[in-house]
């Protein structure tokens, strides 16, 4: 029984030396995959910030592309909220011009041919001078219509505010001929009347 216990006292510390090298070569397994495992987590952190940073500085293009198409749209909108030389300066707006001194010359033209003819009476005078006088202020509405188109701060395209001026020429156009024709057919009236009374005056002769 002596002996057993002297053999398992020599035998014990031979296998602990023996279990060393195992355990060592267990850990240094270890500490290697997880080294392996480090590298790899440390690969793919590179991937990562190298993705990251693509992607910030596509933000940055995208945030600098959408500044500068913001700084564009809003000086197109200001550019909107005038009238160019182009449309002040027309044709058009000279046009508009042209027709409300024509309407005031034929007021003032038919006024005063109208007040000599004879064999009008009071009635037909006093219509076509309330005719007249609407119709000038009619011009002055639509003339005011065309100056608030041009200095409008709304945002109106170019092509827009042309377009509306050239529908006030229209009006204006139709004012002046409309004038032109009453002014006209009162003078036919009272060339008739004339030619009518002579013929009378002549036959009782």
């Amino acid at each position: 029984m002596k002996r057993t216990f002297v053999l398992m006292g020599l035998l014990f510390p031979l296998a602990i030396i023996s279990q060393i090298p195992v355990t060592d070569a267990a850990t240094n397994a270890s500490v290697g995959m997880v080294n392996s495992q480090l590298m790899n987590i440390n690969i793919q952190l590179k991937a990562v910030n190298k993705n990251l940073s693509r992607l910030i500085n596509l933000m940055e293009k995208n945030n600098n592309e959408t500044l500068k198409s913001r700084k564009i749209l809003k000086e197109e909108l200001e550019a909107k909220k005038q009238a160019p030389a182009y449309v002040t300066k027309s044709t058009d707006v000279s046009r508009t011009i042209d027709l409300k001194t024509k309407i005031l010359e034929a007021y003032r033209t038919s006024k005063q041919t109208v007040q000599q003819l004879e064999h009008l009476n009071r009635k037909e005078r006093q219509e076509f001078f309330g005719f007249a006088a609407n119709a000038i202020l009619e011009t002055k509405n639509l003339f005011k219509q065309c100056n608030d188109i041009l200095k409008t701060k709304a945002i109106i395209l170019p092509e827009e505010r042309l377009k509306k001026v050239n529908g006030i020429n229209s009006e204006l156009e139709s004012i002046l001929d409309n004038l032109i024709v009453y002014n006209n057919k009162l003078s036919r009236t009272n060339a008739f009347r004339k030619s009518r009374s002579t013929l009378i005056n002549m036959n009782k002769e």
